[in-house]
C-alpha cells in the first residue's frame, strides 16, 4: 500500500471522539478479521462510512453513506464519487497521524445550495483499504456542522438509527438486570398473594360475627347478658383480638408491596422511555441519580451497600432521559464489578459558577491500563459473549459530550474504579424549558 499523506488536513483530538474511537475499533477488527466481517459491522452503524482502495477508488459504502449521496445526486454511485473525491492522501505528505485526520469538501446539493461535508480519514489496520466517515454541513466553515436543508432526509435517518442504538443499549442494560428484576417483583407479589389468603379467612370470620350479631338481635327470647356472652364466645373462637391486631398490618404490608412493584415499573418506564424529540430542560440531577439508583439497588441480585453524599445543586439544563441513561450505565457496571458485599458510593458537588460534578465509585475488581485505554470505544467489552454489547460506555461518553460535559475515570486492579462526570449548569446559546 502506498504511503498515505494529508494536505490541508486538520487533526482534531477533542472533537468527534466517537468517530476516532470507531476508527480505532475498526483498525483492530481489520487486523484480526476478514473484510466481509468488517462490512457486516459497518452496515449496522448509523454513521456514514465508506471504504476506499489505495488508488482512491470506492470499494464499499454503507447504507447511511449511500443515503447521504442521494442529497447531491439522484444516482447514489455518482453521489458517492463526489463525496469521496480528491482524497488528501494522494498528495506527497508524511504519514497520517494515528488519531485520524479531517478535511472539508465543498459541493452542491441537488437543490443548488452549497454543501460542505467534513470527512475523517484513517487507514483500516492491515488491509489495503482506507475508511472515511462523512458528515454533512451547511457551510464551508470547518467548525460549523449545521445540517444542509437538502440533507434533512439523510440526517433524519441517521438520527433515527442513533436513537435505536440508544434504545438497544437501554434494553440491554435492563436485560442484564432481568434476574434481579424477576426476584424483586416476585417477592412482594408472593407476600401480597399470601396476605390475600389471610384476608379471605379473616373476612369469613368477620362476616360470621356479623351474622351472629344479626341473629342475636332478632332473638327476643335471649336476655342482653346472654347475647353478650354468646358474642364473646364466638369472638374468642375466631380469635377476634388477633384479627383486629393483624388486619391493619397485613393491609399496610400489602400496600407497601404493591407500591414497591409500582415504583420498579415506574423507574423502568422512565429509564426505558423512547423519546427522540425530548428537549433540553431544567432538571434535578439528584432525581436522575435516584431513579437509576433505585433500579440498580432493587434489581441487583447481589448484596451491595449504596452510599450517597448529595450536595445542594441547582437545576441543570439537560436531556433527563439521556442523563438517566448515563448514570444507569455506570451504576450497572459498578454492580457487576463489585463483589458480593461490594460498596458503591455516589457524591455530587457544585464546581464554580456553572458546573456540577457527579462521582460514582466502587470497590470492585478495577481495570488495568490497557482496559482503561479502550473503555469508551464502541463495541469494546471485557464481558463474555452475550453478556454485553460494548456500547454502554461509548454511548455514555457521547451523551456527556453532547451536554458539553466531561467524563474521567480512575481505576486500579483489585481496588475499584471512580467515574467523574462534570456537566454545565446552563447550556450555551440554548433556552431551557420549564423545570421538571
Amino acid at each position: 500500500m502506498r504511503q498515505i499523506t494529508f494536505d490541508r488536513v486538520r487533526c482534531r483530538s477533542s472533537s468527534h471522539t466517537f468517530d476516532l474511537r470507531f476508527h480505532r475499533a475498526m483498525d483492530a477488527m481489520a487486523t484480526n478479521a476478514v473484510v466481509p466481517e468488517m462490512i457486516a459491522v459497518l452496515e449496522t452503524l448509523p454513521l456514514s462510512v465508506a471504504l476506499l482502495r489505495d488508488d482512491g477508488s470506492l470499494y464499499y459504502a454503507n447504507a447511511p453513506a449511500r443515503g447521504l449521496a442521494t442529497v447531491i445526486h439522484d444516482d447514489p454511485d455518482l453521489g458517492l464519487a463526489k463525496l469521496v473525491a480528491n482524497p488528501p492522501w494522494l498528495n506527497s505528505n508524511p504519514d497520517p497521524p494515528s488519531e485520524g485526520c479531517e478535511d472539508c469538501l465543498n459541493c452542491d446539493g441537488m437543490d443548488g445550495l452549497p454543501l460542505c461535508v467534513v470527512r475523517q480519514w484513517r487507514t483500516c489496520g492491515s488491509t489495503n483499504l482506507l475508511s472515511v466517515t462523512i458528515r454533512p454541513a451547511r457551510t464551508s466553515h470547518p467548525d460549523r456542522f449545521d445540517l444542509h436543508p437538502a440533507s434533512a432526509k439523510a440526517a433524519d435517518a441517521l438520527s433515527s438509527e442513533q436513537h435505536r442504538m440508544l434504545q438497544a443499549d437501554k434494553l440491554a442494560t435492563v436485560g442484564q438486570l432481568a434476574a434481579g428484576m424477576a426476584h424483586e417483583i416476585n417477592n412482594p407479589i408472593c407476600y401480597v398473594q399470601s396476605n390475600m389468603g389471610a384476608f379471605r379467612d379473616y373476612l369469613n370470620k368477620l362476616f360470621g360475627l356479623l351474622e351472629l350479631s344479626d341473629d342475636l338481635l332478632r332473638d327476643t327470647r335471649m336476655s342482653a347478658e346472654e347475647r353478650t356472652r354468646a358474642m364473646e364466645t364466638r369472638k374468642q373462637a375466631v380469635d377476634f383480638a388477633m384479627i383486629v391486631e393483624d388486619l391493619p398490618a397485613l393491609l399496610e404490608e400489602s400496600r407497601e408491596g404493591v407500591d414497591r412493584i409500582r415504583k420498579i415499573v415506574q423507574n423502568l418506564r422512565d429509564f426505558s422511555r423512547s423519546d427522540a424529540t425530548e428537549a433540553f430542560q431544567l432538571f434535578d440531577v439528584h432525581r436522575a441519580l435516584t431513579t437509576a439508583l433505585d433500579l440498580v439497588r432493587s434489581l441487583s441480585s447481589k448484596h451491595l451497600s449504596f452510599v450517597t453524599h448529595f450536595d445542594t445543586l441547582p437545576l441543570v439544563e439537560c436531556n433527563p432521559t439521556e442523563l438517566s441513561q448515563v448514570f444507569m450505565n455506570i451504576l450497572v457496571n459498578a454492580t457487576q464489578a463489585a463483589g458480593a458485599d461490594g460498596r458503591i458510593e455516589i457524591a455530587t458537588r457544585k464546581l464554580g459558577a456553572n458546573r456540577v460534578q457527579v462521582d460514582i465509585s466502587d470497590n470492585g475488581c478495577g481495570m488495568d491500563e490497557h482496559v482503561l485505554g479502550h473503555i469508551f470505544e464502541p463495541f469494546f467489552t471485557t464481558k463474555g459473549v452475550g453478556s454485553g454489547t460494548g456500547l454502554g460506555l461509548s454511548i455514555t461518553f457521547g451523551i456527556v459530550k453532547k451536554h458539553g460535559g466531561d467524563i474521567a475515570v480512575r481505576s486500579a486492579v483489585a481496588k475499584g474504579s471512580l467515574f467523574q462526570i462534570t456537566l454545565p449548569i446552563k447550556q450555551p446559546l440554548a433556552t431551557a424549558a420549564s423545570p421538571a
